[in-house]
């Protein structure tokens, strides 16, 4: 197949992969990386059509400006790939000054040695890009759920094979002159290989745009929307989970429920009563183990899993968030007030099955009443049997 011809689907299927993503990127404006790749896939489609008008091996404006697109759309799309796996995008600025300190690169290497200078360099750097992305990429698989690895493998292959492909080309144009840029076989692999790799590294995107936001769904399903703890769906998955493992841990229900929040909604507002919310809920959390687990389960309620159940460490965990709940300072919507509040806390008996995790929710809901009753903000372990 001739250079003119591969270039030609090259650049096709970088314009349409970009238009695919930019359709997805309207539906979904916010999801991460997406703004940068359909962008980045354009400029990168466009800088070949322009090649193409300008004639493969020229050096007038439009195939200059052509290659500056080239190295803003690899910078784009590393950002895109940032963006991803959860670090922060590189600012305007600095990402400016990269391109033009790349750009500027080619520009005095076709000044100083002509056009092989230019393509050695504008290939050098291209590939550096690629790898120091396959490189970010294959550091950061680990921290990521495990459903995104396989393509993110995928996306790294793909990316360390354009890297390597690219690099070889520089020190082949560099080696033997301006006549394999664009003949010979090592000319044809690399444009059919780039041909493919832009539709299957835009399939990949897609996948793994699908596979975040099916996870988000399913944390949505599972968790309080607001305090972000787990809701009664994501505490009965845990549960469940939990005794179904082999050798599973007791467990000790701690069931909370803040004192007298209807009279601060009333008094402040429901801004307010959710800020509370809110801060008793990252309170709640802050304190608890390796195996330990919290859920809202009512307005103001909230139950704690204690991992281990022996009496005296799940009684000193209720007494921790018992005192963290009374130290709280939640300023009121307003910001005229400062919130305090208190608590009160339930500890069941020990559960070794999913059974018995059940009648200790009861045995906790009937400790909570008892302290209740006593006059609240204390703590009381389930004693006697349930009384209706």
């Amino acid at each position: 197949m001739d250079p003119f011809t591969v270039t030609v689907l090259l650049a096709v299927h970088l314009v349409g992969s970009g238009g695919l993503m930019f359709f997805v990127w309207r539906l979904m404006p916010s999801a991460p990386g997406l703004g940068r790749w359909w962008l980045a896939s354009g400029l990168f489609g466009t800088a070949y059509l322009l090649r193409l008008v300008s004639g493969l091996q020229s050096a007038d404006p439009v195939g200059v400006a052509g290659e500056g697109l080239m190295l803003l759309a690899v910078l784009l799309f590393g950002d895109g790939v940032r963006q991803f796996v959860g670090r922060a995008a590189l600012r305007g600025r600095l990402t400016a000054s990269l391109w033009a300190a790349m750009f500027g690169t080619v520009a005095a290497a076709a000044w100083l040695g002509g056009a092989q200078a230019r393509h050695v360099t504008l290939n050098g750097l291209i590939g550096s890009l690629y790898a120091t992305m396959t490189w970010a990429i294959a550091v950061e698989i680990r921290r990521q759920p495990m459903p995104l690895r396989a393509p993110l493998r995928l996306l790294a292959a793909l990316l360390g094979g354009l890297s390597a492909l690219t690099l070889l080309r520089a020190e082949s144009i560099a080696t033997d002159g301006m006549e394999v840029a664009f003949h010979g076989s090592l000319a044809e692999v690399f444009y059919v290989y780039a041909s493919l790799a832009a539709v299957v590294v835009a399939l990949t995107l897609v996948w793994m745009l699908f596979l975040r936001l099916n996870g988000q769904l399913a944390e949505l399903a599972t968790r309080d929307a607001l305090t972000g703890v787990l809701n009664r769906n994501g505490l009965d998955e845990t549960v469940t989970r939990h005794f179904a493992r082999r050798n599973a841990e007791p467990l000790t229900v701690l069931l909370l429920d803040i004192d007298h929040f209807k009279r601060i909604n009333d008094s402040f507002g429901h801004a307010t009563g959710d800020a509370v919310l809110k801060a008793v809920a990252s309170a709640l959390t802050s304190q608890l183990r390796a195996g330990d687990f919290v859920a809202r389960v009512g307005g103001e309620e909230f139950m704690i899993g204690c991992a281990g159940a022996q009496h005296d460490v799940a009684l000193a965990l209720a007494q921790r968030l018992n005192q963290q709940v009374g130290q709280l300072q939640v300023q009121s919507a307003g910001g005229q007030n400062t919130v305090v509040c208190t608590a009160s806390v339930g500890v069941s008996g020990c559960c070794r099955s999913l059974e018995e995790w059940q009648r200790g929710a009861l045995q906790a809901d009937h400790a909570l009443y008892q302290v209740k009753a006593a006059g609240r903000n204390g703590v009381r372990p389930f004693v006697g049997p349930v009384t209706a």
